[in-house]
């Protein structure tokens, strides 16, 4: 694993391996060694426990797509206006820091989202799937300065406008085997169903 490794010699692993494959330049400019330490030493810090170098570049290349592709059913989970707003605000937010490290997620998200009625594990939920496709991975305290200020806004911006682009906000009433999907939180128009009414 990376996190047997002296972190030095994990560093200059991963910045060879990135460099072979095309996503680091080679040379590194003297203007970019320093951000470039910062970043590589943030990835660490959240995918150390990655079983090699090699799958070390394939989340790097991840983390370095403009876009994701979220599964169908995770989507009409977003498929709500409170969320769609949220997810804006927490564009809005991000687009305001001059620095995304160090910034106090755990409770600048729950705050954000107590204006649209969110629970604060829903807004965490409804982040990480927009900009990662996943439910599960590193804090979003390591994730907000691997991904960047624009891949952050292209990813939340790509959510937005697919849903808005498509079908609108109206969530599907059933999912496989007839039962109704959940959503992140209540929605504004209509009674909620059972496994809405709780906000999980």
């Amino acid at each position: 694993m990376l996190s047997g490794l002296p972190r030095t010699e994990a560093r200059a692993g991963l910045v060879a391996a990135m460099q072979a494959a095309g996503v680091l330049a080679d040379p590194i400019s003297t203007d970019d060694v320093a951000a470039v330490a910062r970043w590589v030493d943030t990835f660490l810090d959240a995918f150390g426990d990655l079983p090699t170098i090699d799958d070390a570049v394939v989340q790097v290349r991840a983390l370095r797509a403009e876009a994701v592709v979220i599964p169908a059913l995770d989507l009409e989970r977003l498929r709500n206006r409170q969320v769609l707003f949220f997810l804006d605000a927490v564009g809005q937010y991000v687009a305001d820091q001059p620095e995304l490290r160090g910034l106090q997620l755990e409770h600048d998200l729950p705050e954000i989202a107590k204006e649209f009625r969110l629970s604060a594990p829903d807004a965490f939920e409804a982040v990480r799937v927009a900009l990662t496709a996943a439910h599960e991975g590193p804090p979003l305290e390591l994730l907000f300065p691997l991904l960047g200020h624009d891949r952050i806004m292209m990813r939340i911006g790509a959510v937005n406008s697919h849903l808005l682009h498509g079908r609108g906000l109206e969530p599907l009433r059933h999912g496989p085997g007839g039962a109704p999907f959940r959503t992140l939180g209540p929605r504004e128009e209509g009674p909620a169903t059972e496994t809405e009414s709780d906000g999980s």
